[in-house]
Formats: structure tokens, sequence, C-alpha cells
């Protein structure tokens, strides 16, 4: 049979050949002779637990699909073993431009038997008078091919009843995994697959191969054209050699031994280490760029990292184009000065594979960012010939939204806009005109050169190009933080006019978009409008503003051209308060007081954020647990009334209800919708006793109306005192 299998697959090779990978068939038939073959060879089981590895073996993996891919493998993996009844003693996933990878340590040899229970009919109907199986009872067990002394009996809630009870045993690992491995290849999705042969498979790119090993057995299986063996692939530019891996336990060191870094954390390590030491050989060191160090990671399989220079002319330019420049075109890793800011004339690329010239490699590269450099030095040099206002009326042929006007109509909205909510975030006079020539302003470098051709510059440029233009350090630098933060885990505006003008930059965006039905949805966000609610959460914490977000966007309302709705409006504010909840939990604060302060403060992002600070704080004292529950003994009984029963303390006639009656006017005294969290659990934790009392004592629902009514009057009027605050009702342990 392994004879068979070879001529049939040396056929299969040898019919159509392709220039990079030689080893793939151009149809379907071959495939299909290779599979039927293998799967005619016995899969002896074997006696004990066994190494699996699974490798995907792909055209070229999108950077994003290459994290994205080795996540739904692992989850998809632990689920798939676990419904198949395979234990296993661990579990990794790993990926790489060219491969998603499946190692699974301690595979059992076969599955768990699986019992089955089927309920039959019940006793009194399974045997008659005299204790013989009536014709239910033998019909039953014959179903399931027992006896009827084979059957079990069995309790629940209604009654005695005949179970069949058999037990199913399990099949060798190695046959479950040749249905189970093709279904999890199956199972991956991606946002944009492709369809690159007859047989209408989707995957994110082409699938080349599949190593599929459990131990030193292959696992047989065809799936979109490529066959499973124990041959993988090695770089790209070493034309791919073959690595053949006699058993799964040997992968690791078979794929090192041909270059290839496999494992994502590694590679990601190891570019780290190789940046630190070029940069060091010119007194420089690499500013920290998350995204673009995660990017080249999943582009390379063996990073080898090359140092380039530059003219130190162009350091004339601003930093930030030298750097987008690198980042967005080249995935070059800029090189700074130790210690400093200052940029040094270099630059880090990082190759797949030690290049046989590393000089002729180096020399494209610095050739490639000359010519980026020339243009950048062109744009720049353009549009330094009129001042930053000129570009204004360019605005004008640009369109934001169709119904919502051009770019110049919304650079006027956010100029009226801007006063408005300076004085509602109690900016002074003279930082509420920077606040207003910035806003002027805002948009003006989308008019020019440079932010064409690199939009991500927009900000940047407006500040570079107003300093030029004579206008205020203050006025520039505003321009440029109204965009902070443009991305996770950047810098936030530093002062106030800056925020403002954000403020109403995404204000404007998010009720305009929202009216014109144009919300997110799903994971589809076009305009952003996710990344601007949260920075209109982000920068009011961060400035410690208490602002309402209804508020601002009823005024925004108001600059609209296009009619805005009550709906509209209502969604936009859930939306950002939807990202408030987000930021919050991130940050580790307690869940239920979370959802306990959204419930009532929402509208004010810094407000809540210091409420569910406060009260996570102020919680960790101990007399907390007796406070929240004679609270929530004054509110349960409270909360089901629709009729509101005024305080009245003259119908008060226990003393301990005068008594709880007087200590709630001390805590009334204390605390306002106003108030912080600490107030209020200090508040509570003061009635704790005089409550605790008043419910060993009185009879709430007394038979003389009056005091009934006095006393819901007062449990209503502590329900009350955290409204405003708190609904105490969504945290643990009410």
């Amino acid at each position: 049979m392994r004879d068979l299998t070879r001529q049939v697959s040396d056929e299969y090779r040898q019919q159509r050949q392709r220039l990079e990978y030689p080893w793939l068939p151009d149809n379907d038939e071959p495939a299909a002779a290779v599979s039927a073959a293998l799967k005619t060879e016995a899969l002896a089981p074997p006696l004990t637990a066994q190494d699996l590895l699974f490798e995907i073996g792909v055209e070229e993996l999108p950077v994003d699909d290459v994290v994205l891919g080795s996540a739904q493998l692992e989850t998809l993996a632990r689920q798939r073993l676990s419904e198949a009844r395979l234990s296993f003693t661990a579990l990794t996933t790993t990926g790489a431009p060219r491969r998603l990878v499946l190692q699974v340590q301690g595979l059992a040899p076969r599955q768990a038997d699986d019992e089955q229970v089927v309920k039959g009919p019940p006793l009194k109907a399974a045997f008659d008078a005299q204790g013989q199986p009536t014709k239910a009872a033998e019909g039953f067990a014959r179903k399931y091919g027992l006896a009827v002394a084979d059957l079990v009996r069995r309790s629940d809630a209604s009654g005695e009843y005949l179970y069949a009870v058999q037990t199913i045993p399990g099949r060798p690992t190695a046959q479950v995994l040749r249905d189970l491995l093709p279904a999890l290849v199956s199972s991956l999705s991606f946002g944009k697959p492709m369809r690159w042969n007859s047989n209408g498979v989707a995957f994110t790119r082409p699938i080349r191969w599949f190593v599929a090993l459990f131990g030193s057995q292959v696992i047989p299986f065809t799936y979109g054209n490529a066959s499973s063996g124990r041959t993988s692939r090695g770089l790209r530019p070493d034309n791919s050699p073959a690595i053949d891996i006699a058993q799964a336990a040997d992968y690791d060191q078979a794929m090192a031994g041909a270059g290839v870094v496999v494992e994502r954390t590694q590679r990601r390590a190891l570019i780290t280490q190789q940046l630190a030491e070029l940069a060091a050989t010119v007194g420089g060191d690499i500013p920290h760029d998350a995204a673009l160090l995660d990017e080249v990671t999943d582009l390379v399989e063996a990073p080898c990292a090359l140092l380039g220079s530059f003219d130190p002319a162009y350091l004339s330019l601003p930093r930030e184009v030298l750097i987008t420049v690198m980042k967005k075109h080249q995935r070059y890793f800029p090189v700074m000065r130790a210690g400093s800011e200052q940029m040094l004339p270099y630059f880090i690329t990082v190759a797949n594979g030690a290049p046989r010239d590393p000089d002729v490699v180096r020399h494209g590269n610095e050739g490639v960012i000359r010519a980026r450099y020339a243009d950048a030095a062109y744009f720049v040099r353009e549009d330094r010939k009129k001042p930053l206002a000129a570009y204004n009326p360019r605005l004008a042929t640009m369109t934001f939204q169709e119904k919502l006007g051009s770019m110049l109509d919304k650079a006027q909205r956010l100029e009226g806009m801007t006063p408005v909510l300076a004085g509602r975030l109690g900016l002074s006079a003279d930082e509420t005109a920077t606040a207003v020539r910035a806003a002027q302003l805002s948009k003006a470098d989308l008019g020019t050169q440079m932010v064409t051709e690199m939009t991500s510059l927009q900000g940047i440029m407006g500040r570079e190009y107003a300093r030029e233009s004579g206008e205020s350090e203050a006025v520039a630098t505003a321009i440029f933080e109204a965009y902070l933060p443009r991305f996770a885990g950047d810098r936030l505006p530093r002062a106030k006019p800056g925020l403002v003008v954000g403020l109403a930059d995404r204000l404007d965006s998010l009720l305009g978009l929202f009216s014109v039905g144009l919300a997110p949805t799903g994971s589809a966000d076009p305009f952003g409008l996710r990344r601007a609610a949260l920075g209109i959460v982000a920068n009011l914490i961060e400035h410690q503003a208490f602002f309402s977000v209804r508020g601002g966007l009823a005024l925004t309302a108001q600059q609209l051209p296009a009619p805005v709705s009550a709906q509209a409006g209502e969604d936009a504010a859930v939306f950002v308060a939807r990202r408030l909840e987000q930021m919050l939990k991130d940050q580790g604060l307690r869940f239920d007081l979370v959802d306990a302060v959204l419930a009532v403060r929402a509208d004010d992002p810094y407000r809540t954020f210091r409420t569910v600070t406060a009260l996570q704080d102020a919680l960790r004292t101990p007399a907390w647990p007796a406070a929240l529950t004679a609270y929530a003994r004054c509110k349960r009984i409270v909360r089901p009334l629709t009729e509101r029963y005024p305080l009245a303390p003259d119908a008060l006639t226990v003393d301990v209800s005068r008594q709880l009656y007087e200590s709630y006017l001390v805590a009334q005294a204390q605390i306002s919708p106003d108030s912080d969290a600490d107030v209020l659990v200090n508040a509570l934790i003061g009635l704790t006793a005089p409550i605790n009392r008043f419910f060993e004592q009185v009879m709430v629902m007394a038979d003389d109306p009056a005091q009934r009514r006095a006393n819901l009057g007062l449990l209503q009027s502590i329900a009350a005192l955290a409204d405003g605050i708190v609904d105490l009702s969504k945290v643990q342990g009410f």
C-alpha cells in the first residue's frame, strides 16, 4: 500500500509544476487519488499517549490573520478535542507568515468511552401485577439490543423508570483526527477569505500543505486541494525547501534547524534584541512602537535586522514625517539618539532570513528611503509657500459626508461650538481664544500635499505649518492635540484648548453620522466612531472635567445641517456610555460597581470614573457588607411600591422609628445627588444599626394606616439616599 501511495503521489506531483510551488497540483483528481490511497491504509492505534502536530501551510498570511488564526485555532481545537472525548496534557498554537501551527502534548491514544442513557417506560407500566415484564419493557429492551434484565431502574422527581444504559467504546484517536482536523480548518473564519481552486474552499489565503502527525503516524486527509503528510516547507527566499518531520515531537527542532522561527513570541523577542543591538552600534535606541513591532513580527519567519542610513540633510523635515514615511511605506524602525528624542540618520529593516549579500539589500533599502524622503521634502517645500489659513478654502471641495456637508462646513461648525464648550469646561478667556483659532485651522492641513499623501499626518502637519505661519505655540499645539488620542495607548491632550476642539470635533462626527444612519454595525466602523467615543471619554477623565455628554450632543444638534431625531441623540449617548463601560472594566475596576454607577451617572464620564474608583476604595471597609445588607432591606420593601409616601415624623410613635428618622436626617444633610461615593458609603454605615433595630422592633406594615404610611415613607427616603450616585441593587451582595 505504501508503494501504491508513493506511486500515486509521484504522478500527482509530476503532472503540473509551478515555478514557486513545484509540489502543488493544478487540478482536483490527483489530490483525490492520493487521499483515497491514503485512506485505505490501516491506521493502527498507538498504545500510549502521543503528541499531535498540525501545521497549515499557507501562501502568505495577512498580518492581522497570523494572530487571529492562531487564537481561533487554539479555541476551536480545545472545543473539538473536548467534544471528541480526547484528553491531553497541554495545547499550544502559534502563527507565522506561512503557517498556523497546533501542537498537543500527551493526546490520549483513543477516545474515552461514552455512556448512553435512554429513559424508558415507567416501572408501573413495565411490569404487571405478578412482576413479569410487559410488552412495553420487552419492546424497549429489544430496541436497544438488551435483555429486560439488563435494564436499569432509576428514580427522578416524576417517579421510577427503566433505563437502557450502554457503553459506547471510544474510537482510536488517529481515526477521530482524520475527520476532526479538516473540520477544524473549515471552522476557521477570516474577514476577507479567498477561493483559489475548483472545489470552492475558502480560506484567508491559498492553503499549500498540511503536516498532520500523531506521534510518527500521518493522519491522512485532503482539504482544499492539499493533502496531509509529514513534509513542511522552509523559507521562501530559500525556494521553500522541504522539511521532513519524523514525528510530532521533532517539529520545533526540525524547524529551528531550517532557520524558521515558528513561535511568535520568540520571533518578537528576537527582533527586539536585534533592533537594540544594531541601534547601539550607532549610539542610538529604538522608540517603543508595539504596533510596528507586531506587524514586522508577522511579516517574517527568520528575522534578520539590517542597519541602513540616509542623508542627514533630511533631518530638517519634521520628525513625524520621517518616521511616518519609514513605517507606512517600508516598515522600517527609526533610530533615536540614546536617551533623547533626537532622530539619527539611520533606520533598521528586518529581512526574512539572512540575505546572501547584506550590502546589496542594505543599499536597495537606502535607495528606496532616499526616494521617499525626496518626495516628502518636495511636498513640505511646496506646502510652506502658503500660510496654513490659506488652505482652508480647499476644504470646500472635500466632502465630509453627503448630508453633513464639506470639511469646510465641519470646520465652521467646530468654530461655532468651541466657545460654547469652552464655557462649559471653564476655560479662561485666553484659552478660549486659543481654542477658537485652533478650531478655525484644525482641518486646514487636509488641503496640503503632505497630508494628502499621508493622511495619518493630519494634525501633525497642521501644528508644523501653524508654527511657520506665525501662529502662537498654544494654537499650534491645540491643532495637534485636538486629534489625540489617535490610537490605543497614544498620549492625551495636555492643554484645555486642544481638549475642547477635539471634543467639538468628535461630538460633531458622532451625532452627525448617527443622525444620517451611519452608526457602526458589528465590526464595521469606517468613520472610526468607536475611537472618537473612546477619545471623548479618555480626555474628559484625564482632565478631570465634569461634562454632560447628552448636553454636548444637544448643543451639537443645533449646528448640524441634517435633522437630528431624539432617537439618534439617545443612541449616540448610549454609544459613548458603552465605550466608557469598556474602558473602566479594562482598567480592572469591579464589574458590578461599574454597572451600578453607569446606571445612574453614565452621562458624565469623569464623574462616573471618580465614583467607581471612590466606591471601590470605600467598600473595602469591614463595615460595608452589613451596611449594604441593612440598606437592601429598606430598598427591597419599597421597590415594588408605585406610590411615594411623604415623611411623617409625627406618626412615628415607636422610639426606634424616631431614632432611625433622626439618623436619616443626619445622613440626608451629608448627601446630595452630586455627592462622592465615599460620602454615601459612610452615611449608610452610620445608618446600619438604626435600620437593624427598626426592623427588629417595628412591624413595617402596621395595622394603623397612618403608621404604615409613615414607616414606608421613612424607608423610601432612606432608599432614595443613593439616587443620583449609584444603583446599589446592582452591587454584589445586595
